[in-house]
Parts: structure tokens; sequence; C-alpha cells
């Protein structure tokens, strides 16, 4: 099979020189975004930031990440790239993978909502072991195992996920392992 690399990969755009980042615009608590209204910021990365947001026509909530603008000749295409990245996604129907709900353009910046899970992430919970230590290693083992199956599934798709690190894996108060 051949892999396309659809991921969001940030040396793309440090090639392009004439490709510049300006911060993801701050969208107000109760703000718009889509059809998605905004709770709360939940978090900010090197691609954007990321809040919990009410989609009302479902009636659920949502991670809405809004994606940094990209400017200059290439702007367009990059964001034509990341749109291409999240529909991509949002065919991947796998336990281990966040869910892609929707993707769209507000206010110039690439959006994707996404599967909210409630949990906290691979970082936070390696820190918070038993009495204060380590997590018996075969803890870590199958939490590890459960990332890789999301990993496999999105490989097998064809899609390379180029920022696999603790603080983008999620374990759900559910129990459930997704990247």
């Amino acid at each position: 099979m051949e892999t396309r690399d659809l991921s969001v990969d940030n040396s793309y755009y440090a090639s392009h020189a004439e490709v510049t980042r300006a911060p993801a615009t701050e969208v107000a608590i109760g703000g718009v975004v889509g059809r998605y209204v905004v709770l709360s910021r939940v978090g900010a990365g090197a691609m954007g930031l990321v809040y919990a947001a009410y989609d009302p026509d479902l009636d659920r909530k949502v991670a809405l990440k809004l994606l940094k603008r990209r400017a200059g000749a290439d702007a367009d295409a990059a964001q034509a790239r990341l749109q291409r990245e999240a529909l991509a996604l949002a065919k991947l129907n796998h336990p281990n993978v966040v869910s892609v709900h929707d993707v769209g353009v507000h206010a110039g910046q690439v959006f994707v909502a996404m599967e909210f899970v409630e949990g906290r992430t691979l970082r936070a919970w390696l820190a918070d072991g038993p009495d204060g230590g380590p997590r018996p290693w075969q803890e870590v083992v199958e939490v590890f195992t459960a990332a890789g199956r999301g990993l496999v599934a999105a490989h097998a798709q064809g899609l390379i996920h180029r920022d696999f690190k603790p603080d983008n894996v999620m374990l759900g108060d559910d129990g459930r392992v997704r990247v």
C-alpha cells in the first residue's frame, strides 16, 4: 500500500521561506467558530489553540482546534492541505484514534472539531504514579501498546502522525487511550 503523508508537518512550512506563521486568533468564551460555541480554552501548542466547545446541532461537547494562520504565497495551499488532512483523519475510525467530526475555516484560520476526551495527557498520567513514584511497567506497556494500535490504524490508511509525544496522547476517564 502506498503511504500518503497527510500529517501536519512543521518542517513543510519551515522549508517555504515565503510562508510565515501568525498566531492563532484568540476566541472569546461564548464566541462562535463555525457552528460551535466556545466554552473554555484547554490548551495551546505549536500548531494552534485548543478549546472546549459546544456543538448545538448535535448537542455534544467537542475539542475545537484553531490552527495557526499561514501567510504569504503558499497560504491558500497550506490551508487546503490542512483541510485535506482533517478530512482524511475524519475517515479513520478506530478506538485508539480521536474522532474528527468537522473541519472548516473561521476568520481565515482552519479549525478542526474533534471528539472531546475527558481525561488527561499521557505526560500527566506518567507523572502521577502511585505514591508519587513511577507507574508499574506493565501499565506503561499497556498504555503505549494501545497508543501504538492507534498509530498502526493511521498508518494502515496511509496517514503519518509526525508529532507523537506524551502531550499528544490522551487517556480518557473511560480508560481508553487515544492519539
